[in-house]
C-alpha cells in the first residue's frame, strides 16, 4: 500500500499550496442551477450555470455510488433529490436529502449557510421559484430532475456567499461527518484506530470517471470465499457483509489519498485516454516531467530559440544542448535535494469500474533526475523546427534544435498520426515501453527502433504536404538509433552528433553517399528551376535494403545532374565528386559490394552528412584542374 501512503503524504504537504486540492469528505461535479439565497432562507434569484468542478459535500457512498436507490449528497445535489415539489416522472429522494441536511444543520457542527438551506428547502417552493424566475431555467416537457444545483447564500458581513468556495463549510461538514457511526480497526497506512473507508472514491481522472483504485462492492458469488472472511455490519439501518481482512483503509487516509491523486493528474499528468502516467515530489516541490520533450522542460521563448536557431554552429549543437542541459537539471537539483522522494505512477482502466495501476516507482530526487537527465541526453537530436517571429507573425525562422522527443511523439513517428483505436492502442503501448526506458534507465526495445528505421526509410508513404513529418521521423529515427547503440555498449559518454569524418563502417558511409546523391541532385534541380523527389528519395526504401545494386542505379541516374552542374555550377560539382570519392575510399575491402540490408546506422550517417552540407559556409567557387 506503498502508493496510498505516498499520496496521503502528499495531500498533507500540498493542501495548502493550490486551493484546487479537493478537501476529504468533498468532490467536485458539474452544475447546472445556481440559486440565491439570503441569510434567512428566502428566495432572491436564480441563473443558469453550467460550470464544471464545483467542490460540493458529499459522504462516502453518495460519491461512490449513485445508481440503483442513490444516497443523498447532503447540500448541493439534483432537481429530483431537493425539490420537495418536484412530481416528474423520474423518482423523488426529497425525504433521504432533507433527512442528511437536518441532521447536519441541528448538530452542533452547523453552518449558517446549511441553516439557511435547510429552511428553505422546507418550503417546498424550489421548482415553482425556478418557473417564476421567468428565465427559462425550467424549460416546458423537459423533466429537470438530473439539473444539478449549487446554493450561494447572502448573508451580512459575510464576504463569501458561494458555498462551493467557503472553507468554514467545508470544515463544518467534514467535523460533523466524524461524529457519524462509523467502524473502527487499524488502519493498515497510519497503525491507528480509525474510522474504516467502506467506499472508497471515484471520478480519480476526471469528473465522469466511474472507475475506482479499490473496490469491494462485489458481495455475490464466490468473491471472498476460501480467501477472506467478511463481516457482518450494521450500515444505515441494514445488515451488509464488508470485506475487512484484505485491507483496512482509513476514511481519513482515503479520501486525502484519492484528492491528492485527482489533484495531480489534472495538474500534471500525461493523459491518452483512458491512460493516466504522473510523477511528482511528495513535498510538492517542481519535478520535470518524466514524458515531456526537451523542450518543455527547457521552458525557452520563441525569441529564445530564435537566437539559438540563428547563432549556433552545427558542430556546437550538441554540446550547447549538454550545457543546457546540465544547468536546467542543476536548477532543479538544488530546490529539490538529493533526499527527496519522487513518485511515479501509471493507471489505465483494467475493465468497466476498475483502474488498475499499470507502473509504480519510488525514486529519490538525485537518482530520478540522473535518469531524465540521462535519457534526454541520450535521445536527443537534431530536429527542423519553424517558429514564428513575435513581432513579425508572417515570417518565420527555420533551423534545427538540438532536443529529445517526447514519448507520444516517438510513437506517432513509428505508427503515424492516424486518429483511430489502433492507433490509440499503439500509441499507449509505447508510451507504456518507453516509461521504464526513462525512469529506469532501461535500453530502448529493439523493435521500436526497427519500426521506426523502417517507417521513415519508406519515404514515398508521406505525401508532398507531410514532409515536416517525414523530417521528424527522421530525428526521431537517428534519437532511438543513437539512444539504443550507447545504452547497448554501456558507454554513457559515447553520443556523437555531428558527421564522423572518419567511421569507416559499411552502413555509415553508404549513408553518407545517399546524402551527397540527393544534395547533388537537388542542386541541379533547383539551378533549372525545377521541384520533384530526387531519385535518391525515390529509392530509399529499396536502398536500405539493397544497397550496393540501388547505389548503382543512382549513380547512373546522376549523369545529366552532374552535366548541368558542370555547366552551371562546376564549383559545387567539383566538391561533391570529390566528397563522393573520399567516402568511397573509406570503405573496408569487401564492405562496399556487401549486400545486405543497412542498419540504422545509414540514417544516422545520412541525416548528419545532410546536415553538414546545409550548414556549410559557402566558399569561393574553385575551377577543376585538369
Amino acid at each position: 500500500m506503498s502508493w496510498i501512503e505516498e499520496l496521503f503524504n502528499t495531500y498533507d504537504n500540498c493542501s495548502t499550496l493550490d486551493e484546487l486540492m479537493t478537501p476529504p469528505f468533498h468532490m467536485r461535479n458539474n452544475t447546472h442551477i445556481e440559486i440565491i439565497l439570503d441569510g434567512d432562507g428566502n428566495f432572491i434569484d436564480a441563473n443558469l450555470e453550467d460550470l464544471k468542478n464545483t467542490v460540493i459535500p458529499c459522504t462516502e457512498k453518495s460519491e461512490a455510488a449513485r445508481t440503483m436507490n442513490p444516497p443523498s449528497h447532503p447540500l448541493c445535489d439534483k432537481i429530483q433529490f431537493i425539490a420537495k415539489d418536484y412530481n416528474g416522472p423520474k423518482t423523488s429522494y426529497h425525504n433521504k436529502y432533507i433527512e442528511l441536511l437536518g441532521n447536519w444543520a441541528n448538530s452542533e457542527h452547523t453552518h449558517s449557510m446549511v441553516n439557511s438551506i435547510f429552511k428553505y428547502v422546507q418550503k417546498g417552493t424550489v421548482i415553482a421559484d425556478l418557473l417564476g424566475t421567468n428565465k427559462q431555467i425550467i424549460v416546458d416537457n423537459e423533466d429537470p430532475a438530473d439539473l444539478f444545483v449549487r446554493w450561494k447564500v447572502e448573508i451580512p458581513g459575510v464576504d463569501e456567499s458561494r458555498c462551493w468556495k467557503c472553507k468554514p463549510l467545508f470544515e463544518s461538514w467534514q467535523n460533523f461527518y466524524a461524529t457519524q457511526d462509523a467502524i473502527k480497526d487499524i488502519c493498515m497506512v497510519t497503525g491507528k484506530l480509525s474510522p474504516l473507508a467502506l467506499n472508497h472514491p471515484k471520478k480519480i481522472r476526471h469528473s465522469g470517471d466511474g472507475a475506482k483504485l479499490i473496490s469491494s462492492n462485489d458481495r455475490s458469488g464466490y468473491t471472498f470465499r476460501g480467501r477472506f472472511l467478511t463481516d457482518e455490519v450494521i450500515i444505515d439501518g441494514k445488515k451488509e457483509e464488508i470485506a475487512t481482512q484484505s485491507a483496512t483503509i482509513s476514511a481519513d487516509v482515503s479520501q486525502k489519498a484519492h484528492r491528492a491523486l485527482s489533484w495531480l493528474i489534472n495538474r500534471q499528468s500525461f493523459r491518452n485516454g483512458d491512460q493516466v502516467i504522473v510523477s511528482w515530489a511528495v513535498s510538492g516541490k517542481k519535478t520535470p516531467d518524466a514524458l515531456a520533450g526537451t523542450p518543455s522542460i527547457f521552458d525557452e521563448t520563441d525569441e529564445e530559440k530564435i537566437q539559438e536557431i540563428t547563432t549556433t554552429i552545427y558542430s556546437d549543437a550538441g554540446q550547447r544542448f549538454a550545457r543546457k542541459l546540465s544547468a536546467r537539471i542543476a536548477g532543479y537539483k538544488a530546490d529539490m535535494g538529493n533526499s527527496e522522494k519522487i513518485v511515479v505512477m501509471g493507471l489505465d482502466s483494467a475493465g468497466p469500474g476498475r483502474l488498475s495501476i499499470t507502473y509504480y516507482r519510488e525514486l529519490t530526487g538525485s537518482g530520478f533526475l540522473e535518469r531524465i537527465e540521462n535519457w534526454h541526453r541520450e535521445m536527443a537530436w537534431f530536429f527542423r523546427e519553424f517558429i514564428q517571429d513575435p513581432i513579425d507573425k508572417k515570417k518565420k525562422h527555420a533551423g534545427n534544435l538540438v532536443f529529445a522527443p517526447a514519448p507520444r511523439v516517438i510513437a506517432e513517428a513509428c505508427y503515424g498520426t492516424k486518429r483511430d483505436k489502433d492507433f490509440e492502442k499503439f500509441k499507449r503501448s509505447v508510451v507504456e515501453r518507453l516509461l521504464p526506458c526513462i525512469v529506469d534507465g532501461r535500453n530502448v526495445p529493439i523493435d521500436l527502433v526497427f519500426t521506426a528505421i523502417k517507417r521513415v526509410s519508406n519515404r514515398l508513404a508521406y505525401r508532398e504536404n507531410e514532409q515536416w513529418q517525414w523530417e521528424q521521423a527522421l530525428s526521431i529515427a537517428c534519437a532511438l538509433y543513437s539512444c539504443y547503440q550507447i545504452r547497448n555498449s554501456n558507454n554513457k559518454n559515447n553520443k556523437i552528433m555531428a558527421l564522423e569524418n572518419e567511421r569507416t563502417d559499411r552502413d555509415y558511409l553508404y549513408g553518407r553517399l545517399l546524402a551527397v546523391a540527393e544534395h547533388l541532385e537537388e542542386t541541379a534541380l533547383y539551378a533549372a528551376n525545377e521541384k520533384r523527389e530526387t531519385t535518391a528519395a525515390r529509392l530509399m526504401q529499396r536502398f536500405a535494403d539493397f544497397p550496393f545494386p540501388t547505389w548503382r542505379n543512382i549513380e547512373s541516374a546522376l549523369v545529366p545532374y552532374k552535366s548541368r552542374l558542370q555547366a552551371n555550377r562546376p564549383s559545387v560539382l567539383y566538391k561533391m565528386k570529390g566528397l563522393l570519392d573520399e567516402i568511397h575510399s573509406k570503405f573496408l575491402p569487401g564492405d562496399y559490394e556487401k549486400d545486405g540490408r543497412l542498419s540504422g546506422a545509414y540514417l544516422l550517417g545520412y541525416h548528419c552528412q545532410r546536415l553538414e552540407l546545409a550548414y556549410k559556409k559557402p566558399e569561393a567557387e574553385v575551377t577543376e584542374k585538369e
